[in-house]
């Protein structure tokens, strides 16, 4: 309350290097912030804009400062544009071919800084929707073609970050077979499938990238 409290990076910054410079027993300090999205309904009441949330972890030393930024549970998805065939299969396997399917996903990807001295929010606002519309533009033959493509764009656009990370879980949406109704489904009703799914994880790293430290 004594100082505003702007960018959440800028925030955990501070407190890191409070703890860091105040106490000579503390020699590292990391914190962690979660920002939700808020809509204000009336003078003095807000409802949450969905489950997304921004994400930083801040990690401070006498050495140097370290600033990891970041988007969680943003849930995504495309009606078509995807497609999954060709993969390795065995007597598991339950997964058949696509040549069209729906693509979903709930999105979490930290993207690690080169520095500290940025524009949060501009570099936040930029980073989110590159990593939208890659997803939406970007025909995907898997998700983890579609993963590399959102990565690659981040760092392609985005000097200021050194290395992205992400996990996307494949979120499955089937056709409900209508037949026993004597109805067609033309591919217009769905329901989201909870058997096993898999879990696609990656980092992009851009060569001159400077090394990590203490920032994961």
């Amino acid at each position: 309350a004594k100082e505003p409290i702007g960018e959440i990076e800028d925030f955990a910054i501070r407190l890191a290097r409070h703890f860091v410079g105040e106490f000579a027993s503390v020699y590292r300090a990391r914190v962690s912030i979660e920002e939700f999205g808020w809509e204000r309904i009336h003078d003095h009441a807000f409802v949450r804009a969905g489950s997304e949330k921004r994400l930083t972890t801040v990690t401070c030393t006498d050495d140097g400062t370290w600033v990891v930024a970041g988007i969680g549970d943003l849930v995504v998805l495309k009606s078509t544009g995807s497609e999954f065939h060709g993969y390795i299969k065995d007597r598991y396997t339950t997964l058949p071919e696509t040549r069209d399917r729906i693509m979903a996903t709930s999105l979490l990807a930290h993207w690690r800084y080169a520095g500290s001295d940025i524009d949060w929010r501009k570099s936040f606002a930029d980073i989110r929707r590159l990593l939208l519309e890659t997803f939406a533009v970007k025909h995907s033959l898997s998700l983890q073609q579609t993963l590399y493509a959102m990565g690659e764009a981040v760092l392609q656009a985005r000097q200021e970050v050194a290395e992205i990370r992400m996990a996307m879980p494949n979120r499955h949406h089937f056709a409900v077979d209508l037949s026993p109704f004597g109805i067609d489904n033309d591919n217009e009703v769905f329901y989201a499938a909870d058997r096993p799914y898999g879990l696609i994880e990656g980092t992009l790293t851009r060569d001159d990238a400077p090394e990590p430290g203490l920032a994961w």
